[in-house]
This record gives C-alpha cells, structure tokens and sequence, in this order.
C-alpha cells in the first residue's frame, strides 16, 4: 500500500482501500499523522458495527487524542495487532500502515471521496 494514488481520502483525514469485495482497509492521512505528532496509542473495536461521520476509535498522540471517523456505515472486521506494541507505524508509513479493516454495508462510491491530488489541494488550504 505505498502508494497513495490508490488509496480514496475523506475530508476528516482518513484513507481507505479496497482489499477485497466491499472489505476496506482504513487508515489516517500523512497531514493527520504530522498534525498529530507521535502516536502513542490506537483505541478501535474489533466486531463494532460503526456509522458514517461517528468516530469508529480514537488515535492518540504525546500531543492530543483524536476521533478517527467513518466514511460510511459498516462493521470492523479486523483490527492491526501490529498498533498494539507499535502505535508509531503510523507516523513511519501513514499511507501503508492500515488501523482496521472495515465491511461497509453499502457499496463505496469513489465520487464520494477524494483522490490524493484533490486530497493535497484541501489541506494546503
């Protein structure tokens, strides 16, 4: 996953990518990692059903604890045991380093999300 042309963004900064029918890996941005600072800590429930714009976990760093919201309604399928002992893969590869795998309930729509490009164009505003 170390390429972020491939990945569909959200305007709260989380990253999506298809791995198999409707099965997503879900992540957080570069601009959300940088903004965060160190990762301490992830907080996401495996088996959660979880609703579109509501936080689906918590993501902290040494400077603040963020919501990390879902782009659709779903249920998390799996969750990286990797975060657990190693929070700061995500700052280390923030577009390889998935946080939970999610199966929406609806088909993903990729007009309803940002490419990387436009994604860029939005934070540097």
């Amino acid at each position: 996953m170390s390429n972020a042309s491939n990945l569909l963004f959200t305007k709260e900064h989380v990253w999506i990518k298809e791995h198999e029918k409707n099965k997503f890996y879900l992540g957080i941005s570069n601009f959300a990692q940088e903004t965060l600072g160190d990762i301490v800590f992830v907080d996401v429930k495996n088996g959660i059903e979880v609703s579109k714009n509501n936080a689906l976990g918590v993501i902290e760093s040494v400077k603040t604890a963020s919501d990390i919201v879902c782009p659709q309604d779903g249920v998390i399928i799996s969750t990286n045991d990797n975060l657990s002992s190693s929070p700061e893969l995500i700052n280390e590869k923030p577009h390889e380093t998935w946080i939970c795998e999610i199966e929406f309930t609806n088909e993903v729509m990729p007009k309803d999300y940002l490419s990387i490009e436009d994604y860029e164009d939005l934070v540097k505003n």
